[in-house]
């Protein structure tokens, strides 16, 4: 297939685009340069780009995010104009280039920070709305209802992954919610373990959701099988037959299971 990464930048995009290249012919979009032939210039918040990038696609992996950095007031008021832009309108325009230019399939990273508002310990299945106290996992679900709407009013195939917070090896970090830890030995996050999860089971759970036979619509969650899961595994088992391979002690380093 013919495969547009969105985000291809950044952190995880950087590691899907190896998990992908074997099978699939790939177009690398974003706003930051990547020294790769197969880059093209990516503003999701242009509807002309956004078009021009899906153009002949056969699926989308619309990983694109907007990363929170900022503590104060006046850093948050300016990330949350952004993070509508980006997760909201960008994510609508990347579902629209994708439904104008026949695209069969649609993969949508969401984050398990679109459920944060729940209480501690809830059981979070697939049918679970959003529910965030967040901006990052607010915006985030909004593209979650995006997903739906194109899917139930324009017929769309489209998979939501909630992803748990992102275990990357080669920094020895990773992520708690939108914010990025580089270090756990020396900056260790206690009480997060829960929703780690290894990137490398995130880029396979991204290839199974891309080539698996069309599902119509799925949202599913993507995280370790840790001590204190409260997010389904079950669907995702169900309709892509994706397992973690590492879990997450009390430590937060990754054990492969």
């Amino acid at each position: 297939m013919k495969v547009l990464i969105t985000g291809a930048a950044g952190r995880l995009g950087r590691k899907l685009a190896p998990a992908l290249e074997a099978n699939h012919d790939l177009i690398l979009g974003d706003v930051a340069h990547l020294d790769d032939p197969r880059f093209v210039p990516l503003d999701v918040t242009d509807l002309e780009a956004a078009r021009s990038a899906a153009r002949d696609c056969d699926a989308i992996a619309h990983l694109a995010i907007l990363d929170w950095t900022g503590c104060v007031a006046a850093e948050a008021v300016r990330y949350a104009a952004d993070a509508v832009r980006v997760h909201a309108i960008g994510t609508y325009n990347m579902l629209q280039a994708a439904w104008e230019a026949g695209v069969r399939r649609f993969v949508y990273t969401s984050t398990v920070s679109a459920v944060d508002g729940l209480p501690p310990g809830t059981p979070v299945g697939s049918d679970s709305r959003h529910y965030s106290n967040g901006l990052y996992g607010m915006t985030k679900g909004f593209g979650e209802d995006l997903c739906r709407m194109f899917h139930e009013s324009l017929r769309l195939s489209v998979t939501v992954l909630r992803l748990g917070n992102l275990f990357i090896p080669e920094s020895g970090g990773a992520w708690f919610g939108n914010v990025y830890v580089l270090d756990l030995a020396t900056h260790p996050v206690p009480g997060l373990t829960p929703s780690r999860v290894h990137v490398d089971d995130v880029t396979r759970a991204i290839a199974l959701a891309l080539e698996t036979p069309e599902p119509g619509y799925a949202l599913v969650h993507v995280v370790g099988d840790n001590p204190g899961r409260q997010w389904d595994l079950e669907a995702v088992r169900r309709l892509y037959g994706w397992q973690p391979r590492y879990t997450f002690g009390a430590d937060g380093l990754p054990v492969a299971t």
